[in-house]
């Protein structure tokens, strides 16, 4: 595995752990300060770092711009599908988001395995 490959599992695990941490504190109604500090992490940072992988970002600044601005527009867009169905629900927003990053995390490592597939049956068939 090269860095790349490294970084994209890292963001993935830590997307992944977050949102199942932060919908765990809210279930078990942990409490303050623990349950905030986990839910405004998760809900800043986490849905758009699972996808931040998808574009090629020229620095770490950017890419943690873009993450959080990211993740500020998926909860907007799951707050606002929430309202036009009539189900305004907190822990059902959050669960929403929760399997977005999942699917954005998942859809990252799968993508780079393909990648890294495809790369190296292209190396074998030219090194012939």
């Amino acid at each position: 595995m090269n860095r790349l490959e490294d970084s994209a599992t890292l963001r993935a695990a830590v997307a992944t752990g977050s949102a199942l941490a932060a919908v765990a504190a809210v279930l078990g109604d942990v409490g303050a300060p623990v349950q905030p500090a986990l839910v405004l992490w998760f809900v800043l940072v986490c849905p758009g770092m699972s996808f931040v992988g998808l574009v090629p970002a020229p620095s770490l600044s950017f890419a943690l711009t873009l993450s959080i601005s990211t993740s500020c527009a998926l909860a907007a867009v799951v707050a606002q599908a929430m309202l036009f169905a009539g189900v305004w629900d907190p822990l059902i927003g959050l669960i929403g988001l929760a399997e977005i990053t999942v699917v954005g995390a998942a859809t990252e490592l799968g993508l780079r395995r393909r990648a890294r597939r495809l790369a190296s049956t292209s190396a074998r068939g030219e090194s012939r």
